[in-house]
């Protein structure tokens, strides 16, 4: 008796059988209602890893949106700048304009 390479596989080819014979035993309405499910279901599972990626592409521009936001106000207190009021004018401003 020779013992078959892969284990796993003939585990799941016996557990793919069971499946399909428990189908057949279903009456006709649960087969057809167990059929229809098994057909939406790449359609459910393409959707969820969608929104899987979309949440963490948003959490990942999020923190870098965060992360300038938090670049740019560090540069604002370093620039030496005259206050009018509650308007900021930077000295860079005042310098020889270039032509268009």
């Amino acid at each position: 008796m020779s013992v078959s390479p892969n284990p796993w596989f003939a585990a799941l080819v016996v557990l793919v059988c069971v499946a399909l014979l428990a189908r057949m035993c279903l009456p006709q309405r649960r087969r057809a209602a167990l059929d229809a499910a098994l057909r939406r279901l790449p359609g459910w599972v393409r959707s969820r890893a969608k929104a899987v990626w979309h949440w963490r592409d948003w959490r990942s521009r999020r923190d870098d949106a965060a992360r300038l936001a938090e670049e740019a106000i560090q540069r604002a207190r370093r620039t030496r700048a005259d206050k009018d009021g509650n308007v900021i004018r930077p000295e860079a401003f005042k310098g020889p304009r270039k032509p268009h």
